[in-house]
């Protein structure tokens, strides 16, 4: 069983933000009152917020937070009350706000505290103004004592060379989506650990919300203790989550970390007081058994926090921080015996994929030679980034890769999972957008630039080809990229009288050119699909599969600069008698019967299909708005009908197949008195009358 096992997030949270410790700044009550309404009432969240400030923990700063913002409201402009909001921001869920109130308290007093352009610079680093961050780096740096520059040289040095990282990854983004899987997953608690069943569209995920099992906080970092969640996916969106029962949940930190592949075995990190193990739990008729301690992974005192076993069951990854290794938490490899019973001892990774940084969540590809990680060192943009090394045939191990910006960002970035066929990944980030803390997302692959030629024998045939790199020159002067922000239309296809996933191949028709921009599949167990396209056009969508009438649809994407994601969820109905579908690229002119080249392709996908299946005969009716009298309509819409039946005919159908019939204004699908009703009434539909 592959296991990608869970971190608690204290360990994760704690190396992060406390590898500089901020200093505890005091506001001076006499610089702080400005008038004598409302001092008391806001001295008293100074106080609170301090109390909880000196505590040093996670949820102790979001706690210090909520009262240093109410005391702000008395007195915005005090420059020590300004820095410690700023520093409660940078060690919570929102880094980036840190940035207006350190400004605040630096252009008020610049010297509230000696260390104020070290934040100021996390803070610029976190808004992605690497620059701004690098240029407050060093004028720190620079006033710093001798004794403390030595001290603090290395740090400061890794945190200027994480921003010129940054700028190096933003300056070649990956083409790709990153999606909020949203609110049914996602709220202002944390969430992470993916955990997908595929096969029954089942997502199971960690979370810390305040309705935790025992509804206590672990004192360690008075946060609310871990719980399992789950959720399933229908009518195009995750559902909203539950929270799973005892056995799985209990009182302390219960944490997802993998399920089996037929979804009857579930892997459970449980810790307690900083440490923890894994645990195993069977699924036995309509519950989960009691997890039990998976020993063979486990051991002594040391601390495993994420671990991937290859799909063969023979090779096992894992983070740990025993001896030996090269910094606190490195990546080691465990094989078994060729009988398959044991694990041998674990190797550590070396020093190509290990560094004197944490590496944590690690995952192994499906073919078993690329692995997947989080970690602090490399060229991380900042806090943890994902990585990927590839095994060589040798055994060794290539030099990590960055997955690239706009994947990686300055905060952390972790739990990555990628799909079988690497078109969809998945993992936890506290990237802006999100609904508070760390969320879950979605990565659409995009894969390299396709140009697009036209073939000689058939011009409406788009080929894309993956050309040859371009070697690029240096160029001195910088150049303004206009990027095309691409949207999504994605949803789910299914069988419209039972609700059962279909797998069906969906067709994307620019309708000004004629051309197939794109030709997809929804996935077989889930009947989920994805397309990426550029807004600004007019579509005909397409979907069809074997024994079913093909679904059709048009619709605009506008032509913004933002990402759009449209959900388009289709239902696909059983070609029986009495099946009907709407032909809704068939067009015409106004009160005219001439059909317009762009419902040629719809045509001849019906034609097709009634070539494939000899034996079924079907009515094209057509149908008007109540515009105009009700003789001229019956006479229109037998005249479309006929029009539709006679380009059939020309496609090879039997005369014997198809009839056409005209039922003008008299079998409305909405109301006639708003213009959107007398547009869904104007329609050419096709209903199965014999099969």
């Amino acid at each position: 069983m592959k296991l990608k096992t869970i971190i608690s997030l204290l360990f994760l949270i704690l190396f992060l933000n406390f590898s500089y410790a901020q200093k505890f700044v005091k506001v001076k009550k006499s610089e702080y009152k400005i008038e004598d309404e409302g001092f008391k009432e806001a001295w008293k969240h100074v106080k609170k917020g301090s109390h909880f400030f000196k505590m040093n923990k996670k949820g102790a700063f979001s706690e210090a937070l909520n009262d240093y913002l109410t005391a702000l409201n008395y007195n915005e402009d005090n420059a020590a009350l300004n820095y410690l909001t700023g520093i409660c921001y940078l060690k919570t869920a929102e880094p980036r706000k840190a940035l207006k109130y350190l400004d605040n308290a630096y252009f008020n007093y610049a010297g509230v505290s000696d260390d104020i352009q070290y934040w100021l610079g996390m803070a610029y680093q976190y808004n992605y103004k690497f620059d701004d961050a690098i240029d407050n780096y060093e004028d720190y740096q620079e006033s710093l004592s001798a004794k403390k520059f030595k001290k603090l040289q290395y740090k400061i040095n890794k945190r200027i060379e994480e921003c010129e990282s940054g700028q190096k990854l933003m300056n070649k983004p990956v083409r790709c989506f990153v999606d909020n899987l949203g609110d049914g997953i996602n709220t202002k608690a944390p969430e992470y650990s993916p955990v997908f069943f595929f096969r029954d569209s089942i997502l199971y995920f960690t979370s810390r919300r305040e309705n935790t099992t025992g509804g206590k906080k672990n004192p360690h970092n008075r946060m609310y203790y871990e719980d399992v969640y789950i959720s399933k996916y229908g009518n195009g969106k995750w559902g909203n989550a539950q929270q799973m029962d005892y056995p799985v949940n209990t009182k302390h930190n219960d944490a997802v970390t993998d399920i089996s592949p037929e979804g009857r075995e579930l892997c459970i990190y449980r810790g307690y007081k900083g440490n923890g193990d894994l645990y195993n739990s069977q699924y036995k008729g309509d519950y989960w058994k009691k997890p039990g301690k998976m020993n063979r992974i486990n051991k002594g005192n040391f601390r495993e926090s994420s671990v991937s076993v290859s799909r063969d069951s023979m090779v096992l990854y894992f983070i740990s921080n025993r001896k030996g290794g090269q910094g606190r938490q490195d990546i080691w490899v465990s094989y078994k015996t060729q009988d398959g019973r044991k694990w041998q001892s674990p190797e550590n990774l070396g020093p190509v994929v290990n560094t004197k940084y944490n590496e944590e969540t690690v995952e192994i590809s499906s073919d078993g030679r690329d692995l997947y990680f989080s970690s602090k060192g490399h060229n991380s943009m900042g806090g943890y980034d994902v990585f990927k090394t590839h095994r060589e045939d040798d055994g060794t191990w290539t030099e990590p890769e960055n997955i690239g910006y706009p994947i990686n960002t300055p905060g952390d970035d972790v739990f990555f999972m990628l799909t079988p066929n690497e078109h969809f990944g998945y993992y936890a980030s506290d990237r802006e957008g999100g609904y508070g803390d760390k969320d879950i997302y979605e990565i659409v692959f995009l894969g390299p630039e396709k140009p697009v030629m036209i073939s000689k024998e058939n011009p409406n045939d788009l080929i894309a080809y993956f050309a040859e790199p371009i070697s690029e020159a240096d160029i001195e002067k910088p150049v303004n990229i206009k990027v095309i922000q691409l949207s999504t239309v994605k949803g789910i296809v299914t069988d419209a009288l039972s609700g059962e996933p279909v797998k069906a191949t969906l067709e994307l028709v620019d309708n000004a050119t004629g051309e197939v921009v794109k030709v997809v599949e929804s996935y077989a167990s889930t009947g989920a699909y994805t397309v990426p396209l550029p807004p600004g056009k007019d579509y005909a969508l397409t979907a069809g599969a074997p024994d079913y009438f093909f679904h059709s649809e048009n619709f605009v994407i506008a032509d913004t600069s933002t990402h759009e994601v449209i959900r388009k969820d289709i239902q696909l109905q059983p070609m029986g008698v009495g099946a009907k579908i709407v032909l809704n690229n068939v067009f015409f002119d106004t009160g005219k019967s001439t059909l317009r080249p762009a419902s040629f392709p719809e045509l001849n996908r019906l034609a097709e299909l009634l070539v494939k299946y000899k034996n079924v005969r079907v009515e094209i009716s057509g149908h008007t708005d109540s515009q105009g009298s009700l003789g001229l309509n019956q006479k229109l819409s037998q005249r479309r009908a006929q029009s539709v039946v006679d380009y059939i005919l020309t496609r090879g159908v039997n005369l014997a197949q198809i009839v056409a019939v005209g039922y003008g204004e008299t079998m409305p699908r909405a109301d006639n008195a708003t213009a959107s009703g007398r547009q869904l009434n104007r329609r050419v539909e096709a209903k199965v009358l014999e099969k």
